[in-house]
């Protein structure tokens, strides 16, 4: 019998969320992209280390009980959060990737056609954006991620990401490595990002494509100079119908 006024506190635990595909991916991987010890790698260890240190970073918290993207939104401009910020953006980025694939040659869904419009307005073509797109991949230095976003105005960008940063702020796109010397027009983005955070202009940037370039993803097949095969392989097993749909609604975890 229940103690008398006892109180049963309920925890909020992060996991993480089930791909479509999923089942199918753990059995045989993806076909033309990764075996399946490399997806168990890059998703269920990887995405299971970054819940669970977001669990534990959260704990007892404001953000105990708040998805990942909502997380991130909150920490981002807080350096003393810095450490929570990584976890959620991880899990953020980590979902958006793995969410958008499937085995090579399967999607029938083809580009929704006010996408293309605007890829073929800014980059010419279909090829050029996908060999511009995978060299912003080839040659970021060290881990991150790449992105395609939708700006506010509505035109396309390629964003490089350096580490853990995200596309949704501009103050922690991170998208200067800062580990060595920078020119002078880095310097100038960088007083730059710094007058937007002061005077709190926001990003509206949307994410619809992005590539992992952390050798979590690719090193167990790929091995440490097969990054660029990685690329051509990944764009082949890209599934439209999902990044058809971030154009006009994000995915939430």
């Amino acid at each position: 019998m229940a103690l008398l006024g006892q109180i049963i506190a309920r925890r909020g635990i992060h996991l993480a969320p089930k791909l479509p595909l999923q089942a199918e991916f753990a059995k045989a991987g993806i076909p033309g992209l990764m075996s399946k010890e490399q997806f168990k790698i890059g998703w269920i260890d990887y995405q299971d280390f970054l819940t669970k240190n977001l669990t534990l970073k959260t704990v007892d918290t404001e953000f105990e009980a708040r998805s990942p993207l909502a997380i991130l939104l909150s920490t981002a401009k807080t350096q003393r959060l810095a450490s929570v910020f990584h976890y959620a953006s991880q899990c953020h980025n980590n979902h958006l990737f793995f969410q958008q694939l499937m085995p090579k040659g399967t999607c029938t869904t083809p580009i929704k056609a006010n996408l293309l419009e605007k890829i073929n307005d800014q980059y010419g073509d279909l090829d050029t954006f996908k060999n511009e797109f995978l060299f912003n991949a080839d040659s970021l230095t060290g881990n991150g991620w790449v992105f395609l976003v939708e700006n506010s105005d509505k035109t396309l960008k390629i964003l490089q990401c350096n580490n853990d940063g995200t596309p949704y702020f501009f103050g922690r796109n991170q998208n200067l490595d800062l580990n060595g010397a920078i020119d002078i027009s880095e310097y100038e983005q960088l007083l730059s990002k710094k007058e937007g955070v002061i005077n709190h202009i926001k990003d509206y940037s949307l994410p619809l494509l992005c590539v992992n370039v952390w050798e979590f993803a690719y090193i167990q097949d790929y091995g440490v100079t097969g990054k660029a095969d990685y690329l051509e392989n990944f764009w082949d097993c890209i599934n439209w119908e999902v990044i058809n749909k971030r154009i006009f609604s994000n995915v939430q975890n």
